[in-house]
């Protein structure tokens, strides 16, 4: 659980993460720092699914996480290994680059560890 907390603890160094929620693919919250967390999860796991499936099926190639973008804001979900990622960043912070930081921390910590 050490290498969950210092994960959480550096994301949320980021500029720009907003909010997140760590999942197991079954559902279960690992951590969190969202009011309603539990909303989040039907949809996440089917927007991560869908874009696996279709990530399989026009490049074979493993997707690293998607963006979706709603009136300036951004939510980022990434899969890793057997759990899910969502990062909120709201529309007022312009870091441009935090989905790319994102995915530098999750290679750093999570898969390289």
């Amino acid at each position: 659980m050490a290498k969950v907390a210092d994960f959480i603890t550096s994301l949320n160094a980021l500029p720009g993460a907003d909010g997140y929620l760590l999942a197991e693919g079954n559902g279960r919250v690992l951590s969190h720092n969202l009011s309603s967390c539990d909303c989040y999860l039907p949809w996440v796991q089917r927007v991560i699914q869908r874009c696996l499936s279709l990530s399989a099926c026009l490049n074979d190639d493993t997707l690293r996480g998607v963006s979706l973008q709603e009136e300036g804001r951004f939510i980022h979900l990434f899969p890793i290994r057997q759990y899910q990622l969502v990062v909120l960043q709201p529309a007022e912070n312009r870091n441009d680059h935090l989905f790319e930081q994102i995915e530098a921390l999750i290679q750093d910590t999570v898969e390289s560890g």
